[in-house]
């Protein structure tokens, strides 16, 4: 899996592209043909959303500029959803969301959404296991 982060400060940048490749070998995406462009701004809800971009095989992941700790967990998050996303576990098909075959209600809470308990789960494993 290809990927590149913009951000404007330069050592966030730095660290954020140094924890990249641990993420995607942990996540099993390594040999993904898509790529994952990682976007520092505060152009997002909350604290971080990732994008399927399906018609150029790609996903944007923007994160709101943080203390590294918080924005590295975020992006770890994120890439929960990535994976989640490439391997088809979870879908969006028609304005709906899937999970593991089964459709989801737009009424779930999001601290019930599976895909959510997924990556909140996972996030803090792969961000420390990442900056060993």
């Amino acid at each position: 899996m290809e990927f590149l982060v913009e951000d404007t400060n330069a050592k966030r940048r730095r660290f954020l592209t140094a924890i990249m490749p641990s993420m995607i070998k942990q996540l099993g995406l390594t040999n993904s043909r898509k790529a994952v462009l990682v976007r520092v701004a505060h152009e997002c809800e909350g604290m971080g959303v990732t994008i399927p971009l399906d018609a150029l095989d790609s996903y944007v992941v923007v994160v709101k500029p943080a203390k590294l700790f918080t924005v590295g967990v975020t992006l770890a998050h994120e890439m929960v959803h990535v994976r989640q996303l490439a391997k088809g576990i979870l879908k969006l098909v028609n304005g709906k969301t899937h999970w593991r075959g089964k459709r989801v209600s737009a009424k779930v809470k999001y601290l019930n959404q599976p895909w959510e308990l997924d990556a909140f789960a996972k996030q803090e494993i792969v961000f420390r296991r990442s900056v060993v």
